[in-house]
């Protein structure tokens, strides 16, 4: 889901056109009770304004139905995402790329010098660069903001407790905007929430609202005038989503939930095959230590379960992928999916949001031209960046994490090559665990779109790193009763072994075998069962991997379809004491079973009902024997071996 924003052009520097709208694709958004969030993505708001480098018609995320209906319009992605964008600070724009600063008309100039064109506007007159203004301010110099509590707050809640009163005086009688700074960019701009709603009360001279959930350290400024003197310090900030759905007459910030997605409590991730990332076991150990950093920081229920080869699409398949489709400069990027539900029978607060897809696409090795990625244990050197800081980082937006200031946090909105930081933050924790807070307990009701009820809290015991890292698990049909497993594992810590379960509906699961493990390895070792009373039924398979403390997890599960192309199938035991017979139908006439010897001697006759049967031969001795099967007056005639050959 992405979002076609409409821009207003005052000015072209490049290509002029006498176009004064453009349409501007951005990635993620909310449309009634479905959202979609991107980190890092380039998000826009009507309370700035932009210069933006643009690429040409977009007809991969572009919207089809705006575009059937203004076919002559544009739709267009920004070059380089974020980096494409230049935000108006007081007529003067970041470069983050160059991490620099420039007035309005420096930045024209630059942009003139380098194309040879002047920026005009629609109309075709030239387009005069403006110069900053000079901030409003109180006689004597005092800033009309007095000050602000509480001083040290959380972004994006819906707590009021971490809500700011702002007072002062001069904010006028009607709302305006509060603006925060930035710490999607480090605090070069200043951010706003957008949504009316966040404000709770605005009068002259006081002012209570909602921190914008991507604000960040630093000064507050009102209305765009006037700038705070002292800094307002944020901690952490969560992820929300705004929207009228449901029941609330105006777009407002709600909050939304993990939940119990995969029947184990939580979210499995699994390994991508097509973009080479499940075959990469450096990275994949990477990513583990990532996992294992948050699940016991903050107890989170996160598993890898195995590989698919499905890549990066709104699928319910949780999917950690490389993708060197990725803006040039970005390193890693989550994707998170919601759904909200209402009943109507709670409170007013009755929609339950929560996240149902989560998504990590890493750009392929290396991310930087001549900046490889480092996958660890070691640490990056200048030349390389450490690739489990930024799984950490990308999991934290999983997480519900927003950006902050703070170089010791692994939300920390920027990383550099030969910079590593492998530790949660006493702020990152304490993030992670507000979210858990609400997570873990029962919500109003429980949508079926949001999994089987609140996730379940890993704890101290069963946190670190599972006993097993898989790469792969797969199966096929190898006979007429048989089914072959394969599986593949990197790493393996005090592992027991691997239980073999099998089920007919893919829900409830019986062990049918059990092959011990290695302990502990570091090498890739490769495992083999045999399912050989399968049948010609369609079967579903998982592991249950097991360590020496009797700690489990579960590998993805993995479906085998069956045989049932003939009405009958008919085959012997693996150790030649029954034989089996199943019929596509289950309904229908009995059919009549005549066993004969290998000299032609009839040893036995049975009439057996359509379905599933089972009969026992263990007075008959091993060896070669043949059948005749006839119903409904056709007849068919084969060959048993019962026991070994």
């Amino acid at each position: 889901m992405n979002t076609l924003n409409t821009l207003r052009v005052n000015a072209w520097l490049k290509n002029h056109s006498s176009a004064e709208t453009v349409y501007v694709i951005t990635l993620g958004g909310i449309y009634g009770n479905m959202a979609t969030q991107v980190d890092p993505a380039l998000q826009l708001d009507d309370q700035h304004e932009y210069i933006l480098t643009l690429e040409g018609d977009n007809y991969l995320y572009d919207d089809k139905n705006f575009r059937a209906q203004h076919p002559q319009s544009l739709q267009l992605l920004t070059y380089a995402d974020q980096q494409g964008c230049f935000v108006n600070k007081n007529n003067s724009y970041y470069d983050v790329s160059a991490k620099s600063l420039s007035t309005e008309a420096a930045f024209f100039e630059t942009v003139s010098r380098l194309t040879g064109e002047t920026a005009k506007k629609p109309s075709g007159e030239i387009y005069h660069a403006r110069v900053p203004a000079t901030i409003a301010s109180r006689p004597g110099g005092v800033n009309a903001i007095d000050g602000f509590s509480p001083a040290t707050t959380r972004g994006g809640t819906i707590v009021p407790g971490d809500f700011i009163t702002i007072t002062g005086s001069g904010f006028g009688a009607a709302a305006g905007t509060v603006f925060f700074t930035n710490a999607d960019d480090g605090g070069v701009t200043f951010t706003a929430s957008g949504v009316g709603s966040d404000i709770i009360s605005w009068s002259d001279v006081s002012i209570t609202v909602k921190v914008a959930q991507n604000g960040g350290t630093g000064p507050i400024n009102v209305n765009g005038a006037f700038t705070s003197g002292s800094s307002l310090t944020v901690n952490y900030g969560h992820s929300a989503i705004n929207s009228a759905f449901s029941g609330f007459g105006v777009s407002t910030r709600q909050r939304y939930y993990h939940r119990n997605m995969n029947g184990l409590g939580g979210y499995t991730y699994l390994y991508n095959t097509t973009s080479g990332f499940s075959a990469n076991a450096p990275a994949v150990a990477a990513f583990e230590r990532a996992l294992a950093t948050w699940r016991c920081g903050t107890f989170i229920n996160w598993r890898s379960g195995g590989t698919t080869a499905v890549g990066f699409a709104a699928d319910g398949i949780n999917v950690v992928m490389f993708d060197g489709t990725l803006p040039a400069g970005v390193l890693g990027r989550a994707t998170s999916r919601f759904t909200g539900s209402s009943i109507g029978g709670c409170t007013t607060t009755n929609t339950v949001w929560c996240a149902n897809e989560l998504d990590i696409q890493f750009f392929t090795d290396p991310p930087v031209a001549g900046f490889p990625w480092e996958y660890g244990p070691a640490l990056p050197s200048g030349s390389e960046y450490d690739f489990e800081t930024v799984a950490l980082h990308e999991l934290g937006h999983h997480h519900g994490l927003q950006h902050v200031i703070d170089a010791g946090a692994i939300m920390h909105f920027a990383i550099a090559n030969g910079a590593s930081n492998r530790v949660l933050s006493g702020n990152d924790v304490a993030g992670g665990n507000a979210r858990m807070a609400y997570s873990t307990v029962a919500t109003c009701f429980d949508p079926g779109a949001c999994g089987t009820g609140p996730m379940t809290a890993l704890t101290a015991g069963n946190c670190s790193t599972l006993p097993v890292r898989l790469i792969s698990f797969s199966g096929e049909k190898t006979g007429p009763a048989t089914n072959k497993l394969n599986w593949v594992t990197a790493f393996e810590q005090n592992n027991s072994g691997y239980s073999i379960e099998r089920s007919s509906d893919g829900i409830s699961f019986t062990e049918i075998g059990f092959i011990p493990g290695a302990g502990n390895s570091n090498q890739s070792l490769s495992y083999l069962f045999t399912d050989n009373k399968a049948g010609p039924y369609a079967w579903y398979y998982r592991l249950r991997m097991i360590d020496a403390d009797r700690r489990e997890s579960f590998s993805s599960t993995i479906l085998i379809k069956g045989d049932e192309s003939a009405e009958w199938k008919l085959w012997a035991g693996d150790n030649g004491d029954h034989i089996y017979l199943y019929s596509k139908s289950g309904t229908g006439n009995n059919a009549l079973l005549k066993i004969f010897s290998s000299n032609g001697q009839q040893v036995m006759t049975r009439s057996i009902k359509p379905g599933n049967s089972i009969i026992t031969v263990s007075n008959l001795s091993h060896g070669l024997y043949y059948y005749q099967l006839r119903y409904d007056e056709k007849i068919i005639r084969g060959k048993l071996m019962l026991g070994s050959k």
